[in-house]
């Protein structure tokens, strides 16, 4: 007898007796990335409004980094025989091209109200050390980023012959500290940063301070966070 073939369109499946099992944790874990995502989206942009790019902030670090090759640069000038009393006596003129009209007025604390600089008749507007035992010994402006332009003034300790420096730069704003997590805070009018920098050729490491009086950036090099200190407390 002829039996017939079954075709595949004669086969039985089985029905599904369950329907497919849904898990609630993978459903809350993709809910909460979806509002994750619109935050994100939402808060971005202020903040990169609030807190500027990458490009226009100024690492603190970098500044100080920048300036300490200055100074070693203006070291040697010295020991070549630079004419410091002709570069002090453009101090004023130097502070005005560096901060334009923020170097017009500086605290009464910071000016020494009764020192002149080689023979000049007006108060010099740079920080007056003396108290520390430290005394202008040159200046100069430096570049410390493109377009930051600062004024550098140069100190001796008469009794050591030890160099400090204390970099005038108009605060605008962009400079900024790194937390422990990497993230960039602003230096805010008042706030103080002190780091040591990495040794240079000769094996020699300054310590930065900086300080923020809403219109200028204070940065002083040091040698050992003791004197950086003391001099920390003359331009508060």
């Amino acid at each position: 007898m002829h039996q017939m073939q079954e075709t595949p369109d004669d086969r039985e499946f089985p029905t599904p007796q369950h329907g497919t099992k849904v898990n609630p944790i993978a459903i809350g874990l993709t809910f909460a990335m979806v509002i994750f995502a619109v935050v994100i989206g939402l808060t971005g942009p202020r903040l990169r409004e609030r807190q500027g790019t990458t490009q226009q902030d100024l690492p603190i670090g970098d500044l100080a980094t920048i300036a300490a090759m200055h100074e070693l640069r203006a070291t040697t000038d010295i020991a070549e025989g630079r004419d410091r009393e002709a570069a002090l006596a453009k101090l004023p003129e130097l502070i005005r091209e560096a901060l334009g009209a923020r170097g017009t007025r500086v605290t009464a604390s910071s000016v020494a109200s009764t020192t002149t600089v080689a023979g000049a008749t007006d108060p010099t507007p740079a920080p007056d050390l003396s108290p520390a035992g430290w005394f202008a010994d040159d200046a100069r402006n430096v570049e410390l980023a493109p377009g930051v332009l600062g004024t550098m003034v140069l100190y001796r300790n008469h009794e050591t012959n030890a160099i400090l420096s204390v970099i005038m730069l108009p605060d605008d704003g962009r400079t900024v500290r790194f937390d422990g997590f990497g993230q960039a805070i602003p230096i805010a009018p008042g706030d103080e940063w002190l780091q040591v920098l990495a040794a240079d050729e000769s094996g020699n490491a300054r310590t930065a301070y900086a300080l923020s009086d809403g219109r200028i950036l204070w940065l002083a090099l040091g040698n050992g966070k003791p004197a950086v200190a003391r001099i920390a407390k003359l331009l508060k």
